[in-house]
């Protein structure tokens, strides 16, 4: 079981030094120029850094509102540096923030103790690197344990603007994942960060569906700061990745963004509801307004498909309808938000009052979409594999008030 003493950043030097010596070269030094490429893989490093988002391009030290440094899970030896940051993330890109993560060589996740005390090392080092470097802000940001490395990280560090965890927490007894409270209240009393995010969704079948948070909401509550925590009482999520998906960046991605910007109050932070059409601008369009095809330039059966619709299949956000491409012609858009950002534009055809498309080149063997309209205000949407063995569906909401005769850009793969 991980039942750290005061300080788990105290675990012993001498297994710090064994853990160097099975990855050789140990971690990089934050002092380093910044190689932020995306997909690296770790040879003999136990730590790299890499943009959080790499089909988006950073603001810089001088535009940003300050960068989020991720810390991702743990799972045995699995390679959980492959995870991307929270989706929510992204729209915390389109409102001015940068997003790194710190990432971890998955065969030295042998130990979590020592990989608690060496990742929060690390993580002090970076925040330190991004201060020189010109970041106004940092924010730590994880999932899990990754969200335990910040918090930790928080406690021990004073120049920590926000702490953003998801799910923090994990400790192991007789090989079964169980949490332990106290540890996070401890961490969430002893913070140094000026505003705490914390989410603990409903349904965590790997901390044993513990409820956290009303004592989460009595510390937070005495230290007099600003706080936003969204419990076990949220009904938009749910498991132990629920803060990680879109139904998370939909529902309280703008309330996690004015959070971070926001006049400092101390008390809970409330999220309002209806701002799922926001975040998905957001989340796609990086604020701008969506605009359509003239009507007359369409034929009369894509005329219910035009403009731009946004829903979800499961966790991925989606958002597709007719837009123009560059020389003006009507094409159908689809993007899917998930692990990566996928989609472009697509020859759409209309087959028994329903739209479809190949999401794909040209004969080639790729999934397929459907679109189904009549139904109130929104759309059906289906998705199927490329064997046709999987399909998901999803409803689809009308993405605010068109404005037409203006292209929009395909998204990048």
């Amino acid at each position: 079981m991980l039942a750290p003493g005061p300080r788990l950043r105290n675990v012993s030097r001498l297994a710090g030094a064994a853990l160097a010596l099975l990855l050789a070269a140990g971690h990089a030094r934050a002092a380093d120029p910044p190689d932020l490429r995306c997909e690296q893989e770790p040879g003999n490093r136990f730590f790299w850094t890499e943009w959080g988002f790499c089909d988006l391009t950073a603001h810089g030290p001088g535009r940003a509102r300050g960068i989020v440094i991720w810390n991702h899970g743990i799972s045995g030896t699995n390679e959980q540096y492959k995870a991307p940051p929270a989706l929510v993330f992204r729209l915390l890109h389109a409102r001015g923030w940068d997003v790194i993560k710190i990432a971890r060589n998955n065969l030295g996740e042998t130990s979590r103790d020592l990989s608690l005390s060496r990742a929060t090392e690390r993580t002090e080092a970076e925040i330190r690197a991004q201060l020189r470097r010109g970041y106004r802000r940092v924010v730590l940001a994880g999932q899990s344990f990754g969200a335990y490395i910040a918090l930790e990280t928080a406690a021990g560090a004073r120049d920590v603007f926000a702490a953003v965890a998801m799910a923090p927490g994990v400790t192991v007894r007789g090989g079964v994942e169980r949490i332990d409270p106290s540890i996070t209240e401890r961490l969430l009393q002893e913070s140094k960060a000026a505003r705490l995010a914390l989410v603990l969704p409903p349904g965590d079948a790997l901390f044993d569906n513990r409820v956290r948070g009303p004592g989460a909401l009595r510390i937070l509550a005495r230290r007099g700061e600003p706080f936003l925590l969204v419990d076990e009482t949220a009904t938009a999520i749910s498991g132990h990745g629920g803060g990680t998906g879109g139904r998370f960046a939909l529902r309280y991605g703008p309330c996690l963004a004015d959070f971070l910007s926001a006049e400092s109050t101390p008390g809970r932070f409330v999220c309002p509801e209806g701002r799922e059409g926001e975040a998905a601008r957001d989340l796609v369009l990086g604020g701008a307004s969506p605009r359509a095809v003239p009507l007359a330039a369409i034929p009369a059966a894509w005329a219910p498909y035009n403009g731009l619709w946004y829903g979800l299949l499961g966790e991925t956000f989606v958002v597709t309808g007719i837009v123009q491409d560059g020389s003006g012609a009507p094409r159908l858009l689809y993007r899917a938000l998930a692990s990566r950002s996928t989609g472009g534009l697509y020859l759409p055809r209309v087959e028994e009052g329903r739209l479809h498309a190949t999401l794909g080149s040209a004969g080639s063997r790729a999934p397929s979409l459907r679109l189904v309209a009549g139904f109130g205000a929104g759309l059906e949407l289906a998705w199927t594999s490329a064997d046709g063995q999987r399909v998901l569906r999803g409803r689809l909401a009308p993405l605010g008030p068109a404005e037409p005769g203006h292209a929009i850009a395909p998204p990048a793969n």
